[in-house]
């Protein structure tokens, strides 16, 4: 009886830990959507994560997808400290089809490919700041059982530690086995269809999602059709723009957060400052009178 009366406890401890914690995210949001919604969030594309010292003595710093520790920390402490709000891939298909508003300072934080480095590095930091965010697994690259962490080795996260890191990271496809690339061109747009179809099947059942990250940012209609046909409900692309009302579900950009990224630079692009003319991406408040003019053209033409 003494058994079954400390359990009972156990179970309503635990289902009230997480109603006030549901109760205080769900206060959260609306404390911050009372202070202004938004029309654009930017959706940011992470990758690999090392500490700092190992980039240096692993002669990494050339490498475009490799950000330290100590960059990361700083841009999410930036978005804490500011009020920022890190929406769920759910929440941003909803704002993108116009049945869900969102704060004023509102972003969505992806990392591409499953690298063990963002359980190592970005899980600590995101789950103290109580952020959301999305990693793109690449299904055939997923071991089932953990491996101890080796700095020197490029490693990915087993399917045994999904359930484990739920509580900050949402699990979203960059294919099962379609991740590679030959002469240029993605095996993703280059394999037929019944691979593709058989593919994206796979990656599905694996992760039970319903989203898609483009390896290297390639897609085109056919793709879209079979995402569609194996109901998966959005995906990313490697656009440099904001994701907006009634942005294509499909098609949705993402901001590229890099090591040449400057503080300044990151700012500008959560602060909502960035605009791409002529396929360059631009600071608004540094355009030139010429410039600007494009801007004016662009949103009254």
């Amino acid at each position: 009886m003494k058994k079954f009366i400390l359990a009972l406890s156990l179970i309503i401890i635990f289902f009230q830990i997480n109603i006030t914690s549901y109760a205080n995210g769900e206060e959260n949001f609306h404390k911050k959507i009372s202070k202004g919604v938004t029309n654009k969030v930017p959706v940011l594309m992470y990758h690999h994560i090392m500490n700092s010292k190992d980039i240096k003595e692993m002669k990494c710093t050339q490498n475009a997808t490799i950000i330290s520790d100590s960059q990361f920390k700083k841009e999410m402490k930036f978005l804490h400290d500011n009020g920022y709000y890190t929406a769920t891939l759910d929440e941003l298909r909803k704002f993108i089809k116009g049945q869900l508003k969102l704060p004023k300072k509102t972003v969505v934080i992806t990392f591409d490919d499953g690298y063990l480095s963002n359980l190592v590095y970005a899980y600590p930091i995101l789950k103290k700041y109580h952020f959301n965010a999305a990693i793109f697994m690449i299904g055939n690259l997923m071991s089932k059982s953990p491996m101890a962490f080796d700095r020197t080795k490029l490693q990915y996260i087993s399917s045994e530690e999904l359930d484990k890191y739920k509580d900050v990271f949402y699990y979203g496809s960059h294919t099962y086995g379609l991740h590679d690339i030959k002469d240029g061109k993605g095996y993703l747009v280059t394999s037929p269809k019944a691979k593709v179809i058989e593919d994206l099947n796979k990656s599905k059942n694996l992760l039970n999602t319903d989203y898609l990250a483009y390896p290297y940012g390639q897609y085109n209609s056919s793709i879209i059709e079979c995402l569609k046909e194996k109901g998966y409900k959005m995906a990313f692309t490697i656009q440099q723009r904001y994701a907006v009302r009634n942005s294509k579900l499909y098609e949705v950009p993402r901001f590229a957060i890099l090591p040449n990224t400057s503080m300044s630079e990151f700012k500008d692009i959560v602060s909502g400052r960035k605009v791409v003319i002529n396929g360059k991406l631009h600071t608004l408040l540094r355009l030139t009178k010429h410039k600007l003019s494009q801007v004016v053209h662009f949103f009254t033409n």
